[in-house]
């Protein structure tokens, strides 16, 4: 069974968010929450992330913007880099690695850029579950 048929069958459902930098700075909207639900994100690195001012680059929610992944030296994610905490690992990752978060109503999913960011792109792989009845997470 495919990883994706598996996770349907979990009755949790998949997003994708893809962000290209452009001289961005400050905070990122990635997916909004409402309701309660149960998430994991993993980040793909498609091409490198560059940064002139060697930004520090963070994973998490509003209020809390490293509950994801503490900030991580934005040129250290290198395509083809899985990043699931402050190192990433090139082309594979344990999967007892990626964690779970259960997230309330409006601590929408954000990444907080602490300098520009020059250039590169990453594609962020959301699954959620609700946990409420009125539980959901679309892309920002």
């Amino acid at each position: 069974m495919s990883l994706l048929r598996l996770v349907e069958a979990l009755g949790m459902h998949r997003l994708e968010q893809n962000i290209t930098f452009d001289n961005d700075v400050g905070v990122v909207p990635l997916f909004t929450v409402t309701g309660d639900v149960l998430v994991s994100v993993i980040p793909v690195v498609v091409t490198d992330v560059t940064s002139a001012a060697a930004g520090l680059i963070r994973l998490g929610v509003v209020g809390n913007t490293d509950a994801m992944i503490v900030d991580s030296l934005s040129t250290n994610l290198d395509a083809r880099g899985i990043w699931v905490d402050q190192t990433p690992d090139f082309e594979i990752e344990p999967f007892e690695r990626i964690r779970r978060y259960i997230i309330t109503d409006g601590n929408n999913i954000i990444l907080t850029l602490s300098a520009q960011i020059d250039a590169g792109a990453l594609r962020f792989y959301c699954f959620w579950s609700p946990l409420s009845t009125t539980g959901k997470v679309e892309v920002s």
